[in-house]
């Protein structure tokens, strides 16, 4: 079995306060079973040496990653390149949400290449024991011709320990589903809209990726094992014009398939009206197929109670004086939330059920609330329309 050769005390006291963004790690909400981390950044655009752990049984449950790390290729280059965290790379410390379930690590002319980066990170748990993480990788041309990138995604899952595992691809959509005979945890690695991928036993793939070479994936190496399992994906000649910007993703499914390439997304519309606290809106949670969200109403009235109704896309923007005004309409259905507490915010944790036909589908929603401070007592949010994803 592979072993790490660092610390985590030691590898921040030796690091360059200048160049080192801190190793971090997410965990879900509501259900905190799934936790990824980043534990080491690579260390120079040539060096492939970033380690990574995804647990889905608690911070105390077994690590099935041992990296999970991006790489590019630009216009001519003669060989791949790693995102990495050497002092001349562009990296920006990372940004934490306040619930801790999402990380950004961005990247300021990357390498002095002349394109922006930004990798995001999600985690939701789907289960009592199993959750997902997903990435998406943002690249921007800041430059005034076409860049023409070449994009690698390279997973090294360890499944109850390196060594053993053998892999297949299932779906839809198609991912690689990755097992071993000693545990019956299953890891998933889904990449959307890639053009190739190549398995291979350890190191061979990171080989290609980190040599001084100029590397394309043949799509071989499925089905796989049993061995130590690696794959990398290759999004190939994806051309981005001056100003514009692409966005590439994969999900990591512990014990988990995904069932979609949709990506989860919020929209804000209408206008919220007023309370005691001010405007009242909505957290920064999607909604995910099978997972589970901390839905969140903010700048609320403590104890007063939201009222949620909900309706399907499109949104409608109701005047209904004096209440405010209506955003959702045809209204299919209501709850309540808890009540609002000391600090203003009311939270629910919401699991979505597992259904693929899910995927895409979109849920408007909107609260209202008594409050004192309100024309006429009562203050609302604004419209929340939510498209539901895996990503």
């Amino acid at each position: 079995m592979r072993q790490r050769s660092f610390a985590l005390v030691s590898l921040l006291l030796a690091a360059p306060v200048a160049a080192q963004a801190n190793p971090f790690v997410i965990t879900s909400t509501c259900t905190p079973n799934v936790e990824f981390a980043i534990t080491s950044y690579p260390t120079s655009a040539t060096t492939a040496d970033g380690f990574n752990d995804f647990r889905c049984t608690g911070a105390g449950g077994q690590d099935q990653l041992y990296q999970s790390l991006w790489f590019y290729r630009i216009d001519n280059d003669t060989r791949e390149y790693t995102f990495n965290n050497s002092a001349t790379s562009g990296m920006q410390p990372e940004r934490i949400n306040r619930k801790g379930d999402r990380a950004v690590l961005t990247w300021v002319n990357t390498d002095g290449r002349g394109f922006d980066a930004r990798l995001e990170y999600q985690v939701y748990s789907t289960g009592p024991d199993n959750g997902v993480c997903s990435q998406c990788l943002t690249v921007t041309n800041n430059t005034s011709a076409p860049i023409t990138f070449d994009i690698f995604s390279y997973t090294d899952y360890d499944v109850c320990g390196a060594g053993g595992d053998s892999a297949t691809f299932v779906g839809p959509p198609p991912q690689i589903e990755v097992t071993d005979s000693v545990c019956p945890v299953k890891m998933y690695y889904l990449a959307c809209g890639y053009n190739h991928y190549q398995t291979t036993s350890f190191a061979t793939v990171r080989g290609l990726l980190s040599d001084a070479n100029r590397d394309d994936l043949n799509d071989t190496g499925i089905p796989f094992g049993p061995g130590d399992f690696t794959n990398a994906y290759q999004w190939q000649n994806v051309a981005v014009r001056p100003g514009d910007s692409a966005s590439f993703y994969i999900a990591l499914g512990c014990d988990r398939q995904i069932p979609c390439c949709n990506v989860a997304s919020i929209r804000n519309y209408c206008m919220a009206k007023a309370g005691t606290n001010g405007l009242p809106t909505w957290g920064e949670n999607p909604l995910y197929v099978c997972g589970e969200t901390e839905l969140k109403v903010l700048n609320g009235f403590p104890g007063s109670t939201p009222f949620v109704i909900l309706g399907l896309p499109p949104g409608v923007c109701i005047p209904v004086p004096p209440f405010g005004m209506l955003a959702v309409n045809p209204i299919l259905g209501s709850f309540f939330m808890p009540p609002f507490g000391a600090n203003n915010v009311s939270a629910l944790c919401l699991a979505v059920p597992w259904n693929p036909a899910l995927c895409g589908a979109g849920l408007n929603m909107q609260a209202f609330f008594a409050d004192p401070g309100a024309v006429g007592g009562i203050a609302h949010t604004d419209g929340c329309a939510f498209i539901i994803g895996s990503l």
